[in-house]
């Protein structure tokens, strides 16, 4: 019985210890110590652990950024897919979202810092948090497909472009914004980023509503 519940038990440490590093990662973090400063020694102190076990849980300590941002990833994807175009709440919902996850990455601002510092020189970590951005690139193209088949927006849209535009303006506003703007302007900048998102993308008139538009003018 022993040897049959070992892995379970070796799993449940491996997950308690890597969940004890991060845990401490964020600390420092959050207690103003720039990620590049940061030593693999302050991680192992810091989680009560000998540095050579730490090593044996992550390699290096740019590991330790990626896991925490697939989790950041994670958990903004999941706050935005609780919308959806055709939801009844329409633009104000969009709006309402975003502020959301504005809310959620002004908690974890130190955690982005990190990730934007290091992805600047560090490749891996770079095409790992352009991995989770991707995921949003995905969701906005089958967002615009199923809303230019529906005729909502304009069939002339070119869906991945759009979607570029749209997610990595997005991001870059947001990491700016909770960074280094005040959280009284979070509703203000979550409208204007989901008006940019709907009448760019979601609700884009065609050329010639635009030109009809001009005319009646």
């Amino acid at each position: 019985m022993t040897a049959l519940h070992r892995p379970a038990a070796s799993a449940e440490r491996r997950d308690n210890i890597e969940a004890g590093v991060i845990a401490a990662t964020e600390r420092l973090l959050r207690g103003g110590t720039g990620f590049t400063e940061l030593t693999m020694k302050q991680i192992a102190d810091e989680a009560g652990l000998a540095r050579s076990t730490l090593y044996l849980y992550f390699r290096e300590k740019s590991a330790v950024l990626i896991r925490m941002g697939n989790r950041l990833g994670i958990d903004a994807y999941e706050i935005v897919n609780r919308w959806h175009p055709g939801d009844p709440s329409g633009f104000d919902g969009l709006a309402e979202t975003l502020f959301e996850v504005i809310r959620y990455y002004r908690e974890r601002a130190h955690i982005l810092v990190a990730i934007l510092e290091v992805s600047a020189y560090d490749r891996t970590v770079r095409e790992h948090w352009n991995a989770e951005l991707d995921r949003f690139l995905d969701l906005s193209e089958q967002w615009l497909r199923a809303e230019q088949k529906a005729g909502h927006a304009s069939p002339d849209l070119d869906t991945l472009t759009t979607s570029r535009l749209l997610i990595y303006g997005c991001n870059q506003t947001i990491a700016l914004h909770v960074t280094t703007g005040d959280s009284a302007d979070d509703h203000r900048v979550a409208r204007e980023i989901a008006a940019n998102q709907w009448f760019g993308g979601l609700r884009r008139p065609t050329p010639g509503d635009l030109a009809q538009g001009m005319s009646l003018a």
